[in-house]
């Protein structure tokens, strides 16, 4: 609990104090084609757009930064194509098959699988660099590399259900509180794992949500959060 009086301070607007600089990152969106992934009967394709990711997801991403003084630019979004090896339908396949859990304890081969599609030379070394996939398994929003500069983002989601329905199209945006979250929540989310960021102990009590997860999920950042994010951006903007 004993986080909860910095939770508390930012949702009364306090962040970081006003003398600290805002820290500026670029962000390269990668919008892939080339896949149709079918779960359930239900066919998916990247229906995201780049308008999409500079108009109203940036915005709510950044919305849900500024209270650590960190905002995002886009560099770039645009189309671009997946990789396809030889055994590209297989390893749709292994991504479409996955099960919740699996990559955890034995390993599905998901992260693996998803990583043969991505294009490394499409990648900015000075930026993030976010993927956009139709899907990238069961119950699964997004991944990252943890104080890297890589994050993979589902567009179509099963997570409400479970798993138990078909994927369906995910928000760009959610107004709060939050109830099945979105596409900027997870990129903010995903972009807090590039920043270092962990996911809380599940066990803690929690009045607010928070958005590195925990007992609630939500939008929060507490005071050890920001200080080590912005640690992090810091050193990602020297790159």
């Amino acid at each position: 609990m004993k986080w909860l009086p910095s939770v508390c301070m930012l949702l009364l607007g306090l962040g970081v104090s006003a003398a600290e600089p805002i820290i500026t990152l670029p962000i390269r969106f990668h919008l892939t084609q080339g896949a149709t992934m079918t779960v359930k009967g239900q066919a998916m394709e990247n229906w995201v757009k780049p308008e999409d990711l500079t108009g109203p997801v940036l915005a709510e991403v950044n919305r849900i930064w500024k209270p650590a003084g960190i905002q995002f630019v886009v560099e770039r979004a645009q189309p671009e194509a997946l990789l396809k090896p030889k055994d590209f339908k297989e390893l749709l396949a292994e991504v479409e098959n996955s099960k919740r859990g699996e990559e955890e304890v034995a390993g599905s081969g998901r992260t693996a699988a998803i990583g043969k599609l991505l294009d490394p030379a499409q990648q900015l070394r000075t930026a993030l660099n976010v993927y956009l996939l139709p899907y990238i398994g069961a119950t699964y929003q997004g991944y990252a590399n943890l104080g890297g500069n890589q994050a993979v983002i589902g567009v179509w989601t099963d997570k409400a259900s479970r798993g138990e329905k078909p994927p369906v199209k995910a928000l760009l945006v959610e107004r709060e509180p939050m109830k099945v979250g979105s596409l900027a929540r997870t990129i903010a989310h995903e972009i807090g794992h590039n920043l270092t960021l962990t996911h809380p102990d599940k066990s803690e009590a929690s009045s607010v949500g928070r958005l590195m997860g925990g007992a609630k999920q939500g939008y929060a950042l507490t005071e050890e959060e920001i200080a080590k994010a912005r640690k992090s951006a810091l050193k990602h903007q020297g790159k």
